[in-house]
């Protein structure tokens, strides 16, 4: 009994057997953080969950871990048989990943070993960050969405990087030349330590620069890289007043409304259970002076990469809450200096699970006389801006988990969230979508309207081109059918900035119509002594990197069905070389187009740009798959589908 006594929170009541738990259950009640990390400004209530802390730091580097914590238990076995829970030989590679045909990595004892200890041909943990991170299964990260925070800082960076000397536009030849048809793809710059061989094949190793060759087709990779335009840091913007001048009680209100969404979607997300209480903290901390911050810094930061908003237009105290939630959630991934990052990765699915409970949105929305406005129709510029901003809402949430969330996440995002939307995109029939051939800006109410139309090109192009993505990182096919797309290119950025109409008229800047993507595609396919001519079509057709990058994902997926999806490649009498000649013409084209484009803008203001400009990472990738069919003569063992982020081009480009 009186073990009993000693054991009894005098706080709480609560009771436990030793009363070594009982000192530390005490530590919640008092708030002291004792245990602090050398290497950072971390601290900690516990010193084993400052222990497992040390395995993940990313300022501790090579350091060794303090040898005062390196008592207690450790975990010996590799990453892949800690997470399957299998016996593991400790081995490097272990036994079971060699059976098995997986990549053995030990993040503890990779974080232990010098640079100068590996062997030449072994992938360090300074390698790619995509690969190398602890165990899941013991992860603090994994649990709130991701492996580590070293994975999460990775898709969101806080700081900015130093800036990159411009680099100079890569000379080219025809694919035609000096008779030799395979020896344009050597000519690429852009494979990352890869050089052409002496029959004009990229000669790529298997290991390390494969890993950072696809990974420059990642977003949070391109912004590690690139993220070097900075306006001021985000702690500066958190003083003073809301960056929005908008009506502080209304954005409060806005701010009451999504506590209240979140709540319900929580609770239904945890039934019969009750949601934990650090996911209602980080609900009841959203404050209407927060989301001002959180959507400045999206436009700041993310904005770039996806340009689908009017920003000056846009006001979360009017606009869809869908899109409030989506925008302010992308943007506290850019905070420093707080807790808010953390908080919103905590909410990631609960606002997933809300935003996607909307009418619109939700996979029960054929309801019985439901009425949905098509584009066509007469309805009201409300109403259709109502509908664009559910549409956006969505787009946005999908990327931001597809890029950021834990497998989970990625796979429900791409499988069930994006048939969504293109099942919304059906329905409303926005596949079609011209500014009228005589329409004309001669009022505010005029300017609203094609401001309306041209976010509603831009948000399905950006879609139509997350669609390739899906195809391109995880092998599968396109939800939207090429045939049944007629839409033009979206107008340049210095058009859809413009506020209203009287800045339309100061400037005198009057959009330009843009030709239709299915022109510009078909056009790069023209041999070259019928190129010239049509090309100019091209060059006055006043593409930007946004366009360029459309036009190679929609090369990389066609070039991908009629090849590795194409059953009769692998008919004797299938001329390989003339198969792909064709492809090989148009990868010329675009690339003489980008490098002239790249040439035109100033180094400032294409640094500006987002991940538009990664388009030249996936011409290179349709030209090293160009020389894998062309050596291989189109004879390749079943490819995998539906994998994760980049297997199947693994499997491809290392052979």
């Amino acid at each position: 009994m009186e073990a009993q006594s000693l054991s009894t929170c005098d706080q709480c009541g609560k009771t436990f057997q030793r009363r070594a738990h009982l000192l530390r259950h005490q530590q919640q009640h008092s708030g002291d953080r004792p245990y602090g990390c050398k290497f950072c400004s971390k601290t900690f209530k516990r010193s084993d969950v400052l222990r497992d802390h040390f395995s993940r730091c990313d300022r501790r580097g090579n350091s060794a871990i303090p040898s005062s914590l390196e008592r207690g238990r450790k975990r010996h076995a590799c990453d892949e048989c800690s997470r399957l829970k299998v016996k593991c030989d400790n081995n490097i590679p272990c036994r079971k990943c060699k059976e098995f045909g997986r990549t053995c990595l030990n993040g503890t004892l990779y974080s232990l070993i010098p640079p100068a200890a590996t062997s030449p041909g072994t992938t360090t943990a300074t390698s790619t960050s995509s690969e190398i991170s602890t165990s899941d299964r013991s992860s603090i990260g994994f649990l709130l969405n991701l492996a580590s925070e070293a994975d999460f800082m990775r898709e969101f960076p806080k700081e900015s990087m130093p800036n990159h000397p411009k680099s100079q536009v890569d000379n080219v030849s025809s694919p035609i030349a000096a008779g030799n048809e395979s020896g344009y793809i050597a000519t690429f710059e852009g494979l990352h330590q890869c050089s052409p061989s002496q029959n004009g094949h990229i000669q790529m190793p298997r290991e390390t620069s494969l890993d950072i060759f696809l990974s420059n087709l990642d977003l949070g990779t391109f912004e590690c890289q690139t993220n070097n335009y900075h306006i001021g840091p985000e702690n500066a913007m958190q003083a003073g007043h809301s960056p929005l001048s908008h009506d502080r009680a209304a954005l409060e209100q806005v701010a009451a409304d999504i506590r209240e969404r979140l709540e319900s979607s929580a609770a239904t997300m945890n039934l019969p259970n009750v949601p934990s209480k650090d996911i209602l903290e980080s609900i009841h901390a959203i404050t209407g002076r927060q989301i001002g911050i959180w959507i400045r810094l999206y436009f700041r930061h993310f904005h770039k990469h996806g340009p689908v908003i009017h920003e000056s237009t846009f006001n979360p105290t009017t606009a869809a809450l869908p899109l409030v939630l989506a925008i302010m959630s992308v943007g506290a991934m850019y905070s420093v200096g707080g807790t808010d990052a953390e908080s919103m990765r905590l909410l990631l699915d609960t606002i997933e699970t809300c935003i996607f409970s909307f009418p619109a949105l939700s996979d029960e929305y054929d309801i019985p006389g439901r009425q949905y406005a098509k584009n066509e129709e007469e309805s009201s510029l409300e109403l259709q801006r109502s509908r664009l901003e559910e549409l956006q809402s969505a787009y946005v949430m999908v990327v931001l988990q597809y890029w950021s969330g834990n497998l989970i996440a990625r796979k429900r995002a791409r499988q069930q969230r994006f048939s969504r939307i293109a099942a919304m995109i059906h329905q409303l029939d926005m596949r079609a979508i011209w500014h009228p051939q005589d329409f004309a800006i001669t009022d505010q109410q005029s300017f609203q309207s094609w401001i309306l139309r041209e976010a509603y090109i831009r948000t399905i192009a950006m879609t139509l081109m997350l669609d390739n993505v899906f195809g391109i990182f995880n092998n599968v096919p396109p939800r939207m059918n090429w045939a049944e797309l007629d839409l033009p290119f979206p107008s340049d950025d210095r058009y859809f900035n413009i506020a209203n109409y009287n800045e339309l008229i100061a400037t005198r800047l009057f959009p330009a119509k843009k030709m239709k993507i299915e022109e510009a595609f078909l056009i790069l396919f023209l041999p070259p002594e019928a190129s010239k001519e049509e090309l100019k079509v091209l060059r006055d057709g006043r593409l930007t990197a946004l366009d360029m990058q459309l036009l190679i994902h929609f090369l990389y997926t066609h070039l991908w069905t009629h090849t590795f999806g194409n059953p009769l490649i692998s008919l004797p009498t299938t001329d390989i070389r003339a198969l792909l000649l064709p492809f090989k013409t148009a990868l010329w084209n675009w690339k003489m187009i980008w490098n002239e484009i790249k040439a035109s803008s100033p180094h400032s203001e294409w640094e500006k740009l987002g991940f538009q400009r990664s388009a030249q990472s996936y011409c290179d990738t349709v030209g090293a798959l160009l020389n894998v069919l062309e050596r291989t003569g189109g004879k390749i063992d079943g490819i995998k589908g539906d994998c994760e982020r980049g297997d199947h081009l693994r499997t491809l480009l290392s052979l």
